[in-house]
């Protein structure tokens, strides 16, 4: 995740009511060490905002790894039937072949009235991990996908923060067309 989009969630949850004891989900989380050395800004932006406001937040990755609280097939979540009052789903789908059936299975752990915030690179290279399937939609691509008719917020952020652009090439492409990601925080009908 850049720290731009990191910073664009933190932003756009904070003005945002959650009910006492909310409980958070983050889907392909990967593990504690990922967010909090390798890209420390997830944990400060994102995680330690939601824990300071008193929301327990559970970590799934499809790999028990240190931080990973849920164990589940990202594509299908098999195993978690609860539901959570706000689900992070970010830089995901471009990783799956079927996006519109892991996204019906996102939406199936957001409880009713609870936010879902979506991110998904809009203008950025291939990145095997282990798979990219190239999907780069706009903001409002992912909302039509979604289908939900409360949207709080889409848009495409321009990834600006110089520390994803080291080396000339990359300097030269923050300038002349830096990546992009699109972004979308919706409410799941009650």
């Amino acid at each position: 995740m850049f720290v731009d989009e990191s910073a664009w969630i933190r932003d756009v949850l904070a003005g945002t009511e959650f009910p006492k004891g909310a409980t958070v989900l983050d889907i392909g989380s990967s593990t504690l060490h990922f967010r909090t050395v390798v890209q420390p800004h997830l944990d400060r932006n994102v995680f330690a905002p939601l824990r300071a406001r008193g929301l327990q937040v559970l970590h799934l990755d499809a790999r028990p790894e240190p931080g990973v609280d849920i164990v589940a097939d990202v594509t299908n979540l098999k195993g978690v039937e609860r539901t959570f009052d706000l689900v992070l789903c970010t830089n995901l789908l471009e990783h799956v072949t079927d996006r519109e059936a892991t996204l019906r299975h996102v939406a199936r752990v957001v409880a009713p009235g609870g936010l879902l915030v979506l991110t998904v690179p809009r203008r950025y290279p291939i990145h095997r991990d282990p798979i990219d399937t190239g999907y780069r939609p706009t903001a409002a691509e992912l909302v039509a996908l979604l289908g939900w008719p409360e949207v709080l917020r889409q848009e495409v952020l321009t990834i600006r923060a110089p520390e994803h652009y080291q080396g000339w090439k990359r300097a030269l492409r923050r300038i002349f067309s830096p990546w992009q990601i699109a972004c979308v925080l919706a409410r799941k009908p009650g």
